[in-house]
């Protein structure tokens, strides 16, 4: 890492006529890319926007929209950090090499999400059937997409009330818990936390670990009555609240 970056050094800092075209050619395209982040529009010609959400797509919205766009709202609305006057701008790519384009690192995600420039990408979806697709051929997982748009949308929610730096060194399983908290807005089936935990306790993988994640925070909020504020300072670990789930007795 140390020569890698040497490297890298030395290659800005060279005086050749050669070696300046180069890095005004690199600094220039990732300008251009940076750009195209903050103000994508220019790829999607429809649009329409729901209270405090826009949404943009390539292709015509159908009458599905709205009700998407009052769904996602509505989840939202329970969250005690939901700030209605922060605009969200949510992309919707359907096409997997534009989706690509704007988040080469997630490409096999639903989506992407970009805190500083306010853009969220969406690889693919049907509205009218609110389903959202991964661009990941050996992953056929389908989530309902209301429910990852508000995931997401929460995640600028978190930054909006923390900050961009508070909201990147939070412990992953309250991020991601709080986010799949709002999305599913479900009241909290302690049952259903232990048969999950029973199966799937020692069990790796992303979707298991957002579930985890999910079953710990709407733990706290529902059972233990914890707000947002007081789980971001908690040094409780997600073990030791899966831990406390196991043991609690159902009544």
């Amino acid at each position: 890492m140390h020569q890698i970056l040497k490297k890298i050094t030395f290659f800005f800092r060279v005086k050749s006529k050669k070696a300046k075209i180069a890095n005004y050619v690199i600094g220039g395209v990732l300008l251009i890319y940076l750009s195209l982040l903050i103000y994508p529009n220019f790829f999607f010609k429809y649009s329409i926007k729901f209270k405090n959400i826009r949404l943009y797509s390539i292709n015509a919205f159908d009458n599905n929209t709205a009700k998407l766009l009052s769904e996602v709202s509505q989840r939202l609305s329970v969250s005690t950090i939901n700030d209605t006057t922060v605009t969200h701008n949510v992309y919707l790519c359907n096409n997997f090499s534009l989706y690509t384009f704007f988040a080469p690192a997630s490409r096999n995600a639903f989506g992407c999400n970009y805190l500083p420039f306010n853009s969220i990408f969406f690889a693919s979806c049907d509205v009218k059937k609110n389903e959202a697709y991964k661009n990941d051929e050996g992953d056929n997982y389908i989530r309902q997409l209301d429910q990852v748009i508000t995931h997401e949308i929460t995640h600028r929610l978190i930054k909006e009330k923390v900050g961009l730096w508070k909201a990147g060194s939070m412990d992953m399983w309250k991020n991601e818990g709080y986010c799949e908290t709002v999305g599913y807005n479900e009241s909290y089936d302690i049952v259903d936390a232990k048969k999950f935990l029973k199966v799937y306790k020692n069990t790796t993988g992303n979707r298991v670990f957002y579930r985890k994640c999910y079953y710990a925070v709407s733990y706290l909020i529902q059972i233990k009555k914890m707000q947002f504020e007081d789980i971001v300072k908690s040094d409780l670990t997600l073990d030791q609240v899966l831990s406390e789930i196991e043991k609690t007795s159902i009544r």
